[in-house]
């Protein structure tokens, strides 16, 4: 976790950051994947992790799901749930990711790349 960018423009990660305050306002959030490790290309997806200790309920996730396709963002945001992921998946996440919402504040907007 000692990256402190996203490949993503500012103006999309504050399209992001409405729609996870709308929904998940509670949990931090995290991006990971390949717009943290510095190998997106210019449509990759934006993988978010939601760091829950229960499962999110399912309208939560397609209230999300359901906002980011409908959204002027140019490429598909995936969802994890922290709550259903296996021991391996977190490694993988906890490895390389960055923290774009901390619950019940703001999104670090200004942490997205220009």
């Amino acid at each position: 976790m000692n990256r402190q960018t996203i490949e993503v423009q500012p103006e999309h990660l504050a399209i992001v950051c409405a729609i996870l305050r709308k929904h998940v306002p509670h949990y931090d959030v995290r991006a990971f994947g390949s717009r943290v490790q510095g190998r997106a290309r210019r449509y990759s997806d934006l993988d978010l992790v939601i760091m829950t200790d229960e499962p999110l309920a399912l309208d939560v996730l397609a209230g999300l799901a359901e906002d980011f396709t409908d959204s002027d963002l140019p490429w598909k945001v995936d969802i994890v749930d922290w709550a259903t992921t296996d021991a391996g998946f977190r490694a993988i996440i906890a490895r390389d990711s960055v923290l774009i919402q901390r619950g019940i504040q703001q999104c670090q907007e200004a942490k997205g790349a220009g």
